[in-house]
């Protein structure tokens, strides 16, 4: 097995990442709060969101996505979305300073989707997902960012532990 190539899942979870990232951005909020309610124009984003990720350039020389990773990579993003508002009220009780405004908004992006999977799926370790979301914190974040997302992801993992 070539230890190189990166996980189905950890390739849905960057995608996943990389789309919300986008629509957490001021200037694609309108954009957000529709493909929350209507599948169509979830879907149309989502093929618009396809066509950069597909092209290749310096920065992505190989986005590829099978099938099965982009449907979990889909719904990793409507559930990410429609728990936004909840999920932020939680990320922000566990912020050691500030506000859930002062959080850049790509470790935004990292701790809505990692706060998602751990609390909807009680049967992986928590530690599965943290590791997932400081790899990507590691790969696309400001450089402090991964203590900050290891931190937060544990006290929800601790707070909602069985």
């Amino acid at each position: 097995m070539n230890t190189n190539k990166p996980q189905k899942r950890s390739v849905g979870r960057e995608y996943a990442f990389k789309f919300i990232y986008k629509h957490l951005l001021s200037d694609f909020i309108r954009e957000k709060n529709l493909i929350i309610s209507d599948n169509t124009a979830f879907e149309e984003a989502l093929k618009l969101f396809d066509e950069s990720y597909y092209e290749e350039d310096i920065e992505h020389p190989d986005n590829v996505i099978d099938a099965h990773t982009k449907k979990f990579a889909r719904d990793l993003i409507l559930g990410s979305l429609r728990h936004e508002e909840e999920h932020s009220e939680l990320i922000e009780k566990y912020l050691s300073s500030g506000t859930l405004q002062k959080v850049d908004r790509m470790n935004l992006s990292v701790l809505l989707l990692g706060c998602f999977e751990i609390l909807n799926d009680p049967n992986t370790s928590a530690n599965v997902y943290i590791n997932e979301y400081i790899n990507i914190a590691k790969k696309y974040c400001p450089n402090d960012s991964q203590g900050f997302i290891n931190s937060v992801l544990d006290k929800i993992a601790k707070a909602h532990a069985g």
